[in-house]
């Protein structure tokens, strides 16, 4: 039954949804040097669904879209391509992906739009150019203490190099944008992060950059290591949008900032995987991540929790086999990680944290599986987490990057000082593809979803189920 309601549907999806291709030759001369042009709209997700309250007697029907126009090019040595996406939605989940990674509202913040794209050139066989605006990540989790995909896009610089032996290197340059709340401390009620405008851009100019590298070494066929460092610096005036010092590949970025006598902020981190079971077949790996932000070893070993010790952790463990895989990960933060005495060089895009969504103070668990059989595809996500806040805005707990560190109260602090703030979500989406031809990747889903908030003995809790059709994954990552 569901099946043939959704045939007209589907009809107009594919209509929607079918590319053009064109075959182009830049030289005009016949050679065999061919290259692809593509244009392509689809509906990414669309459905009907309804909210509830924590009484669950007021449900809110709503209509959410996920759209997107793409164009793509690819050649013998270069490839590229540019998207424009569109969302709209209500309900915590639409929201918090909209707050986070798109960068303008419209229509009194229910619909958010974003471009993405990027440019790639393989100048040698070992070395790559990639330039373009774009959400990036670092790492094999589904977090990242260092850059996580969450984040709304970027303009960046990168130059990688990989020979194809055991040495992996890059280099990679970014414009940060700022937000006119970003330097809020009135004691405004709230979590800053949700200070944006209903409508306009969500993010202004560049304010900051950051510059990163990343080693990364096989140690044999199942162990790799991966050293990286980071600075950012502001950009107030336009003084110092480009600095010389930090563009160097290879130059190690902390000694560097030191030697200038500068106030950019530094951090640095360590990584590692190791692959167990079989090389042959599905992937299974430990994983783990330490970043570090300012540590002095003495006051560690004192246990005095002082504010300057600022470092995080994370680790986990993927677990992948033919019909699905599961990956159960832990991460937490000390109090202050990210943060800068000048707010304009906090590890931040906009009010969002460069690295792990939850900012600082925090500690995280999380498990996710997937299951499919034939057509049939099952995903469950939990995430539970604890983070020290204020509501208030008017005692500073170090959650906060964005809130410099200048703004301290005390010279100690301990792991979730501050008011406790609970939070547990819980999803799972089932879905067929539908395997129209020519539409192999139309799904039917159906999404349930339930959250709770609590802090300060006031609780929110909301539950959301959707039906519909999508040509993309399940998952916006706003579960946090």
């Amino acid at each position: 039954m569901l099946r043939a309601c959704l045939v007209p549907v589907a009809v107009f999806w594919w209509v929607l949804s079918g590319p053009i291709l064109g075959q182009l030759d830049p030289s005009g001369s016949g050679a065999d040097t061919v290259a692809a042009l593509t244009f392509n709209f689809h509906p990414a997700a669309l459905g009907l669904g309804t909210h509830s309250d924590q009484q669950g007697d007021n449900p809110t029907a709503a209509v959410h879209f996920r759209g997107a126009f793409s164009a793509g090019f690819s050649g013998k040595r270069t490839q590229g391509h540019i998207t424009l996406e569109t969302m709209r939605g209500s309900g915590p989940t639409w929201l918090r992906a909209m707050e986070a990674g798109f960068d303008r509202r419209h229509g009194q913040g229910l619909t958010a739009s974003r471009w993405r794209g990027r440019w790639d050139v393989q100048i040698l066989p070992s070395v790559s150019l990639s330039v373009g605006r774009d959400t990036l990540h670092d790492g094999w989790g589904r977090r990242s203490l260092f850059r996580g995909r969450h984040t709304a896009p970027a303009p960046f610089l990168e130059t990688a190099m990989d020979g194809g032996g055991r040495l992996r290197y890059r280099h990679r340059v970014e414009g940060l944008q700022g937000n006119p709340s970003m330097f809020c401390w009135t004691g405004e009620q709230g979590d800053p992060r949700f200070w944006t405008p209903p409508q306009g851009a969500v993010r202004n100019g560049i304010e900051r950059m950051v510059v990163a590298h990343r080693l990364e070494v096989d140690f044999g066929r199942r162990l790799t290591g991966a050293l990286w460092g980071a600075v950012v610096w502001n950009t107030t005036d336009g003084d110092r949008s480009f600095e010389p010092h930090y563009l160097m590949p290879l130059t190690s970025l902390r000694p560097t900032e030191y030697a200038q006598g500068s106030s950019d902020n530094a951090l640095v981190g360590l990584e590692g995987r190791l692959k167990v079971g079989s090389l042959d077949g599905s992937e299974k790996f430990l994983y783990g991540q330490l970043l570090l932000d300012e540590l002095i070893v003495a006051e560690i070993l004192g246990s005095t929790g002082w504010w300057g010790n600022k470092y995080a952790l994370l680790g986990g463990i993927c677990w992948n086999y033919p019909t699905g895989g599961w990956r159960v990960e832990l991460s937490g933060a000390r109090p202050w990680t990210y943060s800068h005495f000048t707010p304009t060089s906090a590890y931040i895009h906009g009010l969002t944290p460069l690295a792990h969504p939850l900012g600082a103070n925090f500690f995280e668990a999380s498990a996710e599986g997937r299951w499919e059989r034939g057509a049939w595809q099952v995903h469950g996500r939990l995430t539970a987490s604890r983070r020290g806040d204020d509501p208030s805005g008017g005692v500073p707990t170090g959650s906060l990057p964005q809130i410099g560190d200048i703004q301290r109260t005390a010279e100690t602090y301990d792991w979730l000082n501050g008011s406790e703030r609970d939070f547990f979500i819980a999803q799972i989406d089932i879905s067929r593809n539908l395997s129209f031809e020519g539409l192999s990747a139309l799904d039917a889903f159906v999404r349930a979803e339930f959250r709770s908030l609590k802090m300060e003995e006031q609780g929110d809790i909301s539950g959301l189920i959707l039906l519909g059709l999508r040509s993309t994954g399940p998952w916006f990552g706003a579960d946090w």
